[in-house]
């Protein structure tokens, strides 16, 4: 009987491998067929920008954006409308900040793409006002909505404002402090946006692996791309590489969502500042280098332009401003300069 055993194992083993190597194959084939239709030399490039986080560094944050703007010669930005920064009491409302920013951008004959909703870029991901914190359900889901109502109509006519990403990486359950997703919530928020602009309203994915096959979908869909993450567990910090995920996967993915939905996608959040085991303002300079230096900036670049994805958010240009003021890191200020040089982003 050992024999019989061994080729039923043998023949289990062989059809696994056969499997595999289909489904292999056919990812290879999906994400290079996507990659040659859509290949750029030059993608355009944005970055995102923080107030908080500028801040959070002990940065000057009109300093930090007009040099990215300036000196950098950054063009497309990814802003924040905070909801606790621009209705921090019920009703009323505060968009200084957000009007100073943008109409800086515009002068230098920039584009922004605004982010919306409760759940927004940097930590703790959900910004949300004090006052909202014990109201009822409905009342609460009312406020937000009325937030957001407010902040589009505000800005739907600007011509700067090209899009609005909402509820960013909705369906991230691993990373930060916000509640779970829920898509009638979200379903309801995005056809609030789309009823007071024509402009893109885009919903963002949020790992190296998912596909939003379901819905609620924005008109396009952005992805993250990390190379370097951790996390802590068992009392200590775990680093992670994603150094062995190919270019082609991440076409793979942006084929299977541009199959499905018919919408076009994007690179939202490509990391090029450190992740480590605490917050970046107290890491060293080894740790920071670590995980990101001006050789890793561009590794990480040129990875995602071979996706064939045709519009690139880079995600650290308030570290990029404070290596720059605090460590004299001119040859990453530099890199960062190179990187936004092409006749694209210009």
């Amino acid at each position: 009987m050992q024999p019989l055993k061994q080729l039923v194992l043998s023949k289990k083993t062989h059809a696994t491998a056969y499997i595999l190597s289909i489904c292999l194959l056919t990812m290879l084939t999906i994400g290079y067929g996507f990659k040659a239709r859509h290949q750029h030399d030059n993608p355009v490039k944005g970055v995102s920008f923080s107030i908080k986080y500028a801040q959070e560094l002990g940065l000057d944050w009109k300093q930090t954006l007009t040099a990215l703007v300036e000196q950098a010669n950054i063009k497309n930005f990814r802003l924040m409308s905070y909801w606790d920064a621009v209705e921090p009491n019920n009703d009323e409302y505060d968009y200084a900040s957000l009007d100073w920013q943008i109409e800086l951008i515009q002068k230098n004959g920039g584009t922004v793409s605004l982010a919306l909703g409760q759940r927004q870029p940097r930590w703790p991901e959900c910004h949300t006002p004090e006052w909202s914190n014990n109201l009822e359900t409905m009342a609460y889901e009312n406020n937000l909505v009325e937030y957001l109502e407010t902040t589009t109509k505000r800005y739907a006519s600007n011509p700067v404002v090209m899009s609005f990403q909402l509820e960013n990486e909705a369906a991230n359950r691993h990373f930060g402090e916000c509640p779970p997703l829920d898509s009638d919530l979200l379903q309801r928020e995005l056809e609030a946006v789309k009823t007071l602009t024509t402009k893109p309203v885009i919903i963002n994915a949020s790992n190296q692996s998912g596909t939003p096959l379901l819905g609620p979908i924005g008109d396009k869909v952005g992805y993250t791309i990390y190379k370097k993450a951790g996390f802590h567990a068992f009392d200590r910090w775990i680093s992670w590489n994603y150094g062995y995920i190919p270019s082609v996967w991440h076409s793979f993915r942006a084929a299977l969502t541009e199959g499905v939905h018919g919408t076009e996608v994007f690179v939202h959040e490509l990391q090029a500042e450190p992740w480590g085991p605490t917050a970046t303002v107290h890491l060293s300079d080894e740790e920071q280098g670590q995980s990101m230096d001006p050789g890793q900036l561009k590794s990480i670049v040129k990875f995602a332009e071979n996706t064939g994805m045709s519009t690139i958010y880079l995600w650290g240009g308030e570290w990029w401003y404070w290596r720059l003021t605090e460590f004299n890191d001119t040859m990453l200020w530099q890199t960062v300069k190179d990187v936004y040089s092409s006749p694209d982003n210009q």
